[in-house]
């Protein structure tokens, strides 16, 4: 199988490490040998600040300033804010005090903060709290959602006082304390879901960990950023050479001056405004059969571009070949009088999206399949583990070699992991069951989910993409093969939530950032068990404390008045619709689907044959399984403008004036992602509401 690495250069995956701190790679061996560094007492002080600082201002920056969503994508503007914040601001007094902290403590803090960051937005409680609430105060008998869905629901899923809802949406009278104690025992009930779907994700990245950073030396790109900003060459010089480089200033200047003018033009009108947010190029094509293509627009994320000058060629270009190859077939359909439908929740074409989906289950069958030895050894390790636990007397009549495993360098034993991932997904099923969804039934959609995310972290790991989306879901498959007739409506209910907040809006995904925080541990050298202990621990705090920062910002406010994508859009206008219209109207099995999907399936195994076979072949398969979803109806543009930069580079200046460039595409990502964080706490200080810098 092919391996396509950072400017193709044929290296190692750390020997980016290497390079940033003036080391060739090969000394890499050298550096492999050091002992891992333990995880300092101050490190875990400043990330547990940083984990309650994004737990308590996440939801205020959301609900309230309605602004640029902070906590989004696995590479979040709040965590890189904070990185930069300490790097450039904190850190150079502490290094002149002689009390710098080192690379490996400035990893663990991002790292600490990358993990939180989504969870009080869309990864968790942005959707959570109004999911439980919604459905009770938007209830009316024009849509019916009393007689359709409320019954269905458990009432220990949510607070059994009417006020206690009905303030959370219109705001506490005066001089009233919000009721939070009304939401313990449902958050509880709701944390016997949560905490198993989070430890599925910890083992299954304990157990990938190896295949994909150490076996298939992914890239992750999202990391060299970080790496960058937090190498120091000695310890005199106030910040790395990174943020000394001419290159990386001029680049930065670029995004960061339109920014400035776009940003200083939403507080004084005059000044000007240029549009990278959003060019529309519907009017152009808005005959048929041509406006089958719609929504069609241009946005100019320098971020996008930075990340796409990282990448393969090969990968950006199949990324924006793939989105016309599906715009293609819409014209097509059109073309010929096909009606076409989009799928729920997203504008894309129900057959595109059955093509992806088809393609997305074959993808993560393969990539299992190809790290069956390593999971193979990792199992048999863990079965050791257990052995060595038993009397020596037993261990002597196995016969089985009792070897000390080689797991010590991992987040997690081999046997906890797989441990845990039985016993979450079994403790899944079981609250499915007893909520309504049945034990097998939620079985199977949690089963189709953790294998089609297992793909979008693939996405993100080796293709660097901010977010994944996946149009089609578990819970859409499982409808087209059974209909809405082969479930209860109480099934109906509880799965369609579950759908609605696991599965349906992957912005603000948790394994995505997980597996990255490894990787980042294993390029500097950290204790990886610790780090991963960090991890949870910044896990549960971000959740307790976005569950009470969330209510009392709701109730402080009332939740019509905040954002309304938040308190409104998803629990009313998505889940509560899609719900009513699943238990009144229903939904057939679908031929149609199924067939879709099998095109998919048949489309992605020839793309990995021929992509494993033969050098010469263009195409990569994350550009099928990125397809026509909504992250690229808005980045097939940017990353167009990146695929082009670099293979202009490539082509007339070689690998030298590559890696020269390199800073400056970084400093483009930087840019942008020190603009949002720097508008966004200008807009808190003035007060400002509904300054959106840019958008996912």
């Amino acid at each position: 199988m092919r391996v396509w690495l950072l400017g193709h250069a044929a290296v190692h995956p750390n020997s980016v490490r290497c390079q940033a701190m003036g080391i060739a790679s090969s000394t890499y061996s050298a550096i492999r040998s050091e002992a891992v560094s333990d995880i300092t007492a101050r490190s875990w002080l400043i990330g547990i600040v940083c984990v309650l600082i994004l737990g308590i201002g996440i939801p205020y920056s959301d609900l309230v300033m309605k602004g640029t969503w902070v906590g989004l994508t696995s590479f979040p503007i709040a965590s890189f804010s904070l990185l930069f914040a300490i790097t450039l601001f904190l850190n150079p007094i502490l290094r002149a005090l002689g009390k710098g902290l080192s690379q490996g403590e400035l990893i663990t803090l991002f790292a600490m903060a990358l993990v939180s960051a989504g969870i009080p937005s869309f990864g968790l409680t942005g959707l959570l709290i109004p999911y439980i609430a919604g459905p009770y105060y938007f209830a009316s008998p024009e849509n019916r959602f009393g007689e359709l869905i409320l019954p269905n629901l458990p009432k220990w899923l949510a607070p059994q006082s009417k006020e206690a809802i009905k303030f959370l949406y219109e705001g506490l009278p005066p001089n009233t304390s919000p009721p939070l104690g009304e939401w313990l025992i449902p958050l509880a009930c709701w944390l016997g879901l949560i905490l198993p779907v989070y430890l599925v994700f910890f083992c299954l990245a304990a157990l990938l960990r190896r295949q994909w950073v150490e076996n298939e030396k992914l890239v992750f790109p999202l990391v060299h950023l970080p790496v960058q900003m937090t190498n120091y060459e000695d310890g005199r010089s106030p910040v790395g050479s990174f943020f000394r480089n001419r290159t990386m200033w001029a680049f930065f200047s670029v995004p960061f001056v339109i920014h400035a003018f776009n940003g200083l033009h939403f507080y004084i009108p005059q000044v000007p405004y240029i549009n990278i947010h959003r060019i529309s190029l519907d009017p152009y094509f808005a005959s048929p059969p041509w406006n089958a293509i719609q929504p069609f627009w241009v946005r100019i994320p320098f971020s996008i571009i930075g990340l796409s000058y990282l990448l393969p060629a090969e990968l950006t270009f199949s990324l924006f070949a793939f989105y016309f190859f599906f715009l293609a077939q819409q014209v097509t359909a059109a073309a010929f009088g096909v009606q076409m439908r989009n799928v729920q929740a997203y504008p894309v074409r129900d057959f595109i999206a059955h093509q992806m989906i088809g393609g997305i289950i074959l993808f993560g069958i393969y990539m299992l399949w190809n790290a069956r030895g390593h999971l193979i050894h990792a199992l048999k390790t863990s079965l050791r583990q257990s052995i060595m636990l038993l009397p020596a007397c037993l261990r002597l009549r196995s016969h089985v070699s009792v070897s000390e495993p080689n797991d010590r360098d991992e987040a997690m034993s081999f046997s906890l992991a797989y441990f845990g991932l039985l016993v979450g997904i079994i403790a899944i099923s079981i609250w499915g069951w007893i909520a309504g969804g049945g034990f097998i039934a939620t079985f199977m959609l949690f089963s189709l989910y953790f294998v089609v995310h297992i793909v979008a972290v693939r996405l993100v790991c080796e293709g660097g993409m901010l977010y994944v989306q996946h149009p089609f879901r578990p819970w859409n498959i499982m409808l087209s093969i059974f209909g809405s007739q082969g479930f209860s409506a109480r099934q109906i209910t509880i799965l369609t939530l579950f759908d609605h907040l696991f599965m349906l809006d992957n912005r603000s995904p948790l394994m995505p950032c997980i597996m990255q925080s490894l990787k980042l541990g294993n390029m500097c050298r950290l204790n990886l068990r610790q780090l991963n202990l960090a991890l949870a621990v910044s896990v549960l705090i971000a959740i307790i404390s976005s569950f009470v920062s969330y209510l009392r910002l709701m109730y402080r406010y009332g939740g019509m008045t905040l954002h309304p994508w938040f308190t409104t859009y998803y629990t009313r206008n998505l889940y509560c619709t899609w719900t009513a219209h699943l238990l009144s109207v229903g939904e057939p099995p679908s031929p149609n689907a199924i067939v879709g999907m099998l095109v998919g399936v048949m489309t992605m195994a020839l793309i990995l044959s021929l992509h494993r076979s033969f050098i010469w072949f263009p195409l990569h398969p994350i550009g099928y399984l990125m397809g026509a979803s909504w992250p690229m109806i808005n980045f097939w543009f940017p990353i167009m403008v990146g695929w082009a930069l670099k293979v202009i580079v490539m082509r007339f200046g070689g690998a030298k004036v590559y890696r020269q460039l390199l800073p400056g595409f970084l400093g483009l990502i930087m840019a942008e992602f020190f603009s949002a964080g720097l508008w966004t706490a200008i807009d808190f200080a003035c007060g400002k509401r509904g300054h959106e810098i840019f958008s996912f």
